[in-house]
């Protein structure tokens, strides 16, 4: 049977449409199938950018921590060696007001009259036994005193 032209024509056209429309759903087909690739590239690009960036952060996280840490120690070191100081000075301080008050106690006791002095008439009078002289300062004065009090060094 003889196919007439027109159908042979209709049937190489309909193929063609047929070829045409087969390639344009590849060609859908794989940029589809790209998209997807490029999509899952970005979302590991991106998953991979926010491991790094939280492995920095806890890298940092983790510096930060030390240096505070080392810094406590460091300020902790520093209050103590501070009181340590303060508790030497306090007791060094301490110590040069007891000497002060001795030597001011001893220079007092060197102006009061001993047991074999006594004051009369506003001089020291020294007596040994039976007999009676009046001390002599540094000058060779005569020592005045009031009360049991003499008014320079007796020793």
């Amino acid at each position: 049977m003889a196919v007439p032209l027109s159908w042979k024509v209709g049937g190489v056209v309909a193929g063609l449409v047929a070829v045409v429309l087969a390639g344009h759903g590849l060609s859908l087909y794989l940029a589809a199938r790209h998209a997807d690739e490029l999509t899952r590239e970005v979302a590991q690009h991106a998953e991979l950018q926010a491991q790094q960036a939280r492995a920095q952060a806890e890298l940092r996280s983790a510096r930060l921590t030390a240096t505070l840490e080392r810094r406590r120690e460091e300020l902790a070191t520093t209050y103590r060696q501070v009181g340590e100081e303060a508790a030497q000075y306090q007791a060094a301080q301490a110590r040069r007001a007891e000497r002060q008050r001795q030597e001011a106690l001893r220079v007092q006791a060197s102006y009061r009259l001993g047991p074999d002095q006594q004051c009369a008439g506003g001089l020291v009078i020294d007596r040994s036994g039976s007999s009676f002289s009046q001390a002599l300062g540094k000058s060779g004065q005569p020592i005045h005193c009031s009360g049991d009090i003499a008014t320079e060094p007796l020793r």
